[in-house]
């Protein structure tokens, strides 16, 4: 059985999030460091939007502004989160895709999916039922409300994938710093919101997260066929993201470049 590195969560802002899942991307590409799992919280609140969105059509940047919330671009696809600092944990999974075909995942949707199922498999130990499904991208629902979104990036026959996992939602406060898309209000999008997606906390009677956190880790070993043991950073990865904040995830000239 293959070893992979995990990351036991962790909280940081949003440049810093973003920064360390591209830099274990190119780690693990140039062979030093190991496939990873990763799970982390973001604080400040961030939305991050896809990586070919244009910021000014997603994004109230004055009230995020306001609220000290951080805006970053993604490097992978997908629309635009709020990524709230109590209601969210994300997950991020570095490997090499032929990895995911030599267990049975041979194109890019049973690729996301079967990363996915790691979730699913995760949860069923609560008695929950999450089922696989798409809205704009691969997704997990409960009880059909989707409580999971998921992006991938691709390069050099590596991908990053990673996605949400809702705690709890406050559409009210989603749709105040994502933009409601053209002649459509804000008052629909909050009760479409609530209609269409549920945070587990919601679902479970009693919300433990060390528990949901090591069987959602026992999920991934599971369905991957792989041993999780616990590491860390490596001096590479940790100095590369730094750049990366500077150069990249805090740079303005990144988080406009469809303007």
């Amino acid at each position: 059985m293959k070893t992979w590195r995990f990351i036991p969560l962790e909280t940081k802002n949003g440049f810093w999030n973003m920064a360390l899942d591209e830099a274990i991307l190119n780690a693990v590409i140039e062979k030093k460091s190991q496939n990873t799992l990763r799970f982390y919280k973001w604080s400040p609140s961030t939305a991050s939007i896809g990586r070919n969105q244009s910021l000014s059509a997603e994004i109230d940047m004055n009230f995020a502004k306001e609220r000290g919330f951080n805006v970053v671009r993604r490097i992978t696809g997908g629309g635009a989160v709020l990524h709230d600092n109590v209601g969210e944990i994300t997950y991020s999974i570095v490997c090499p895709i032929k990895s995911l075909e030599d267990i049975g995942a041979k194109n890019v949707l049973e690729q996301f999916e079967i990363i996915t199922q790691g979730i699913i498999a995760g949860l069923t130990i609560f008695g929950l039922k999450p089922e696989k499904g798409i809205i704009h991208c691969p997704a997990i629902f409960l009880d059909g409300k989707k409580f999971s979104g998921n992006a991938q990036l691709r390069k050099r026959g590596h991908l990053l994938q990673h996605g949400t996992i809702l705690l709890e939602i406050d559409p009210e406060l989603m749709y105040s710093i994502l933009k409601a898309p053209e002649n459509v209000g804000k008052s629909r999008m909050v009760k479409s919101v609530r209609a269409k997606c549920i945070g587990l906390k919601d679902a479970l009677l009693n919300y433990d997260e060390k528990k949901i956190l090591s069987s959602l880790k026992n999920g991934f070993e599971k369905i991957l066929g792989v041993k999780l043991k616990n590491g860390s950073f490596s001096d590479y990865e940790l100095k590369l993201a730094k750049r990366l904040v500077i150069e990249k995830y805090s740079n303005i000239n990144w988080l406009k470049k469809y303007e």
